[in-house]
């Protein structure tokens, strides 16, 4: 019997998606639906069966699987009226729904098919109960030994809650008559089967106006996704006429060309500062076309460029980027830190579990160290915003085509630190980069002539004002030897990425007295007005 139950869901998950990918019919689908719904009754009572005392969680879990086969069988009817795809896509397909437990969660909960009154207006509340159940059933079901009370969270009435919901899914599933679609349902349905994978669409489809409309139409089920995809439709003609008119414009004269035409935005990660919502008030106050918004996550900062109609579309895209570049290199050299869209993620641990079969316990095993900069604890701090990052954008937004060869390969730099994990360590490539924009820089402003052996003098020139500061000129010469044996690969110890840091810091620096130096001949030479004295000639700490 367990052998035929066995061949039973082998065969159905072979022939789900052949049915189910190509406009099946009902009478094609529904064996496919009663075997689903056969094995979350025997899971269900195998859930009965284990309810007792420290077994609690096992039911509950045992519950959340039958309850996920109920959603199996919406899914299987839904996806049955869903677009035909080729071969090559099938078995992606088959893994992602079949594993993705929260997707199954949510249709059995919530019952999102044709024939049955399933509220549209509840999905979001029922894609964080779905969340909740499978959150919680990972975090119980095997013993973690850095949570060891986590089981004890799954009680009697918890357990027993599940089982009840289950039943009840169950007991609606068995009833549901289903029925073949029109041609136009079948259509409207293709067409919101895709929408709704769609992470541009799929907001609107679940925004408040949408579902209020659903609300509106809950007699008419199909009349709602035809209304949306009316919607689509016309925003997407709508779109096209705007698009096709914005390509005929022409480039304003006077003053027009300096009114608001574009809003860039984007999301920044930081691995080294904390931001506060009082750190960003002056920046927002002083700066009109670059805003700065804090959210939830205190290491994580949006900015909104503000472009105006002199940049056509056609120039969108490459007069956004550099922009961006010029923002984001002057912010991390401002800052001495690390700002980028994402921070590394595989940092010590490669895996997702690893369990001791003889235990049944979980066993973490991390890289020590973690690869992470110590940056420490840092603020953004408001000064950072108004005096520093101010002067030194002004400088690296002026720089030459020269210039920019550092400057662009700086912005690289930051990049490849973003990519920095356990599957590819760039230590050495960082090292040496971050260093080499420094000496590049260093010839470029005529600091240097290039000659080896005159680089030592020429830095201790530079940074004549830290003369006195042995750990800084120290730091400075063992991150130079580092960048050397890094090049010739003659190492005396390992590079690490606190050489990065420093490298980096090394060239944040530079820069930055270079550009108080700038503002010191604009204000000498009467092109600026005076400002309180910028504190380019801190002292850099070591590490």
């Amino acid at each position: 019997m367990e052998q035929n139950d066995r061949q039973l869901e082998g065969n159905l998950i072979r022939t789900s998606h052949s049915t189910m990918l190509c406009m099946a019919t009902i009478e094609e689908i529904e064996p496919i639906l009663n075997s689903c719904l056969l094995n979350a009754e025997k899971l269900l009572s195998s859930a009965k069966a284990v309810m007792a005392p420290g077994q609690y969680h096992v039911t509950y879990h045992l519950a959340a699987l039958a309850l996920e086969e109920i959603g199996k069988a919406g899914l299987i009817f839904t996806e049955s009226v869903g677009p035909d795809i080729g071969d090559d896509d099938k078995e992606s397909l088959r893994s992602k729904w079949i594993e993705d437990h929260e997707r199954k969660l949510f249709w059995a909960i919530w019952l999102p098919a044709f024939g049955i009154d399933a509220d549209w207006h509840t999905i979001p509340r029922h894609m964080e109960i779905a969340k909740n159940i499978h959150e919680r059933r990972k975090r119980t079901l095997y013993f973690d030994p850095e949570h060891p009370d986590a089981q004890a969270e799954i009680t009697e009435e918890r357990a027993a809650r599940l089982i009840g919901l289950t039943e009840a899914r169950l007991k609606m599933e068995k009833a549901k008559k289903y029925r073949d679609l029109d041609e136009q349902e079948k259509s409207d349905m293709q067409w919101f089967f895709l929408a709704s994978q769609n992470p541009e669409m799929k907001p609107y489809i679940f925004s408040k106006q949408s579902l209020e409309k659903q609300n509106e139409m809950q007699e008419d089920r199909t009349g709602w996704i035809r209304w949306l995809r009316e919607q689509f439709e016309e925003a997407a003609r709508k779109a096209m006429e705007m698009a096709q008119l914005e390509m005929q414009r022409q480039r304003p004269e006077g003053e027009e060309k300096f009114d608001d035409k574009w809003k860039l935005r984007i999301r920044l990660k930081s691995w080294s500062h904390s931001i506060r919502p009082n750190q960003l008030t002056g920046w927002n106050k002083g700066i009109d076309k670059i805003k700065l918004i804090h959210t939830t996550d205190r290491n994580e900062l949006i900015v909104e460029f503000t472009i105006g109609k002199n940049v056509l579309m056609g120039d969108l895209w490459g007069m956004g980027m550099q922009s961006v570049l010029i923002f984001l290199s002057a912010l991390n050299i401002s800052t001495g830190g690390f700002f980028w869209w994402y921070i590394p993620a595989f940092i010590s641990r490669f895996y997702e579990s690893i369990t001791d079969l003889e235990t049944d316990h979980q066993v973490i095993i991390e890289r020590v160290p973690e690869l992470r900069i110590s940056w420490g604890h840092m603020a953004l701090k408001e000064d950072d915003l108004l005096r520093q990052m101010p002067m030194v954008f002004g400088f690296v937004a002026k720089a030459s085509e020269q210039e920019q060869a550092f400057y662009h390969r700086y912005f690289g730099m930051l990049g490849m630190m973003a990519k920095n994990d356990i599957f590819f360590q760039f230590e050495h490539n960082l090292v040496v980069g971050f260093m080499e924009c420094f000496e590049m820089a260093l010839v470029t402003y005529k600091d240097w002539d290039g000659n080896p052996e005159t680089y030592e003098a020429s830095v201790k020139a530079v940074f004549a004002r830290f003369s006195d500061s042995e750990e800084f000129m120290g730091m400075l010469k063992e991150v130079a030897n580092a960048a050397v044996q890094a090049k010739t690969q003659t190492f005396t110890r390992p590079i690490t990425l606190e050489d990065v840091a420093r490298a980096k810091v090394i060239f944040d620096i530079y820069i930055r007295l270079k550009a108080a130096a700038y503002m010191q001949e604009q204000i000498a030479s009467g092109a600026l007005k005076a400002e309180p004295a910028v504190p380019a000639d801190d002292a850099p700490a070591a590490d």
